[in-house]
Formats: structure tokens, sequence, C-alpha cells
């Protein structure tokens, strides 16, 4: 049976045009876009699925990729929600992980100083980020009352906008204060927005670059990423010699074994990371 595609189409941006669309259950988005030059299918951490497909390409292309590629979104889905990327049940108990109602996405979590909270949207006069034991809330303006997508995509930058001056504000000054403690000299703290390092060292010019999202580190594993740079000024690889200086620095700043570290990011950097799919 073929899938049943809404007669819905609103423009998103600039570049192309979304349809709404659903198949045994499991809700989705086609998107033409100038830029897309074949058909790809990406599922979100969050739940979120799309096709997007170039401009010359007709909306029944898409529909039957998608079919053919069901096993494959569904076991996507299921992984993510296995790993508490989103819930698998709703406040009822109800599995609703392929079978949301029309318009209500899947619970977002994210990160705040290590620590995955539930995402939690108001409407307010203007925008605002308070962040509670249990959730995040973030306010956003009533102009978005009547477009779901609309205020959630909002929420979501505004929250990506609160972390990245937090990082900027946080990063370079724990920076600087972490090479004094080891007696290195900085010479340029960047921060970046890198799609797959948490962070990057330019020996020959004494620069640090970190990535923006490990400002949704805990604080013991951010400073040891600083220090992992840090320590690169002096070794240019990742050598035996190389990881006896992180964990000296690591003893001289007063954190955990460099090891614990290793283990949250390699547990979480990933998830981190793909929250880039939902902004």
């Amino acid at each position: 049976m073929p899938p049943r595609t809404q007669q819905t189409m609103h423009k998103t941006t600039a570049s192309g045009l979304t349809w709404e669309a659903e198949y045994d259950g499991i809700r989705y988005q086609i998107r033409k876009r100038k830029q897309a030059k074949r058909i790809t299918l990406r599922v979100a951490s969050d739940g979120r699925v799309w096709v997007s497909i170039p401009l010359r390409a007709a909306v029944r292309d898409a529909e039957q990729f998608f079919v053919q590629n069901l096993d494959f979104v569904r076991s996507s889905l299921k992984k993510m929600a296995d790993k508490g990327f989103f819930p698998k049940h709703n406040s009822s108990g109800n599995p609703t992980l392929f079978n949301n109602p029309p318009n209500t996405p899947p619970e977002l979590l994210l990160p705040v100083d290590g620590v995955w909270k539930r995402l939690v949207i108001a409407l307010r006069e203007q925008y605002a980020l308070e962040d509670f034991p249990e959730h995040v809330l973030i306010s956003v303006p009533q102009q978005f009352a009547t477009n779901e997508e609309m205020m959630r995509s909002s929420a979501l930058r505004y929250w990506q906008y609160c972390m990245i001056s937090r990082a900027n504000a946080l990063l370079p000054a724990r920076t600087q204060e972490l090479a004094r403690t080891l007696g290195e000299s900085v010479q340029r703290i960047a921060i970046k927005d890198q799609r797959s390092l948490w962070g990057s060292c330019v020996k020959t010019r004494r620069h640090i670059n970190l990535n923006w999202r490990s400002i949704l580190f805990p604080a013991d594993v951010r400073d040891y990423l600083i220090i992992h740079e840090l320590a690169h000024l002096r070794h240019a690889n990742h050598s035996d010699a190389y990881w006896q200086h992180v964990d000296e620095c690591c003893q001289k700043a007063q954190l955990p074994p460099y090891t614990l570290a290793e283990r949250w990011i390699k547990a979480n950097g990933r998830r981190i990371m793909s929250l880039r799919n939902v902004v």
C-alpha cells in the first residue's frame, strides 16, 4: 500500500519546500532543497525523520525511497530510543516511538553540564532560558503559538545561541587559567563550530581551538578537553609521552584521571554532536 502524503506544503526557508507525510505510523518530512543533489534520508537524534530531494525530483520519488528504507528507519529509531535519545513511552505508558499524535514531535533531551534534561517550551513575551533539576525551560514569543514546528525550531535556535554565548564567555578564560597552572602560554583561543572535532591545537602558533559544544560537558570533562589540547603544545601526536604528559597535567590541575573523561566523551560525544541535526 503506497504511503499517504498530506496535501500541505509550506516554505521553510528560501532554499525549498516541505511536505508532511506518514507511512505505517511513522511521520516524516519530504524536503525539496535547491542544494540537494540526490535523494537522501536522515533520522535525527530526537526522532525526526526526513527525506531530502532535488527540486527536479517528484514527491512520489521521496515516498518510494522512504518505503524502501523503512527497515532502516525503524531500526534507527529503536536504537536511539534504547540509548535514551528520546522516551519510548508517553505519560500514559503507551508506546509513542512510531505512533506519535499528529504534530507532536518526540520529546527531546538536552545536556546541561553533562546531565541530560527534558526540553520544555513555554510561550511568553520574550525569549528566556531557565535550568531546573529535571528539565530545561525555554520561553519563546507568543507569535509562534499557532505553529508548533516553528515554536520548537525557534526554541532550539535560542538554546544554541545561549550555549555558544556561554562557551565564549567561559572557555577562553578557563583555558588561560589552566595554561597558567601548567606553565604554558597561549597566543590565541578560538571557539568554533567544529562538526567532528572537540578541539585542535596549532603548536607552532600556540593557538587552541575548542568546539562550543564542549560547554555541554561536565566541568571536569571540559577541563580535561582543554588540557588535552594544551598538552599538544609540547607533543604534536598521541604518543605514550603525550599521554604521560596529559596524566601529569590532570594531576597538577587536581582533576580525576583522564581515562574517566575519555570514557564519558566516548559514551556521550556522538549524541551531543548529533544535536546539530535538530537545530
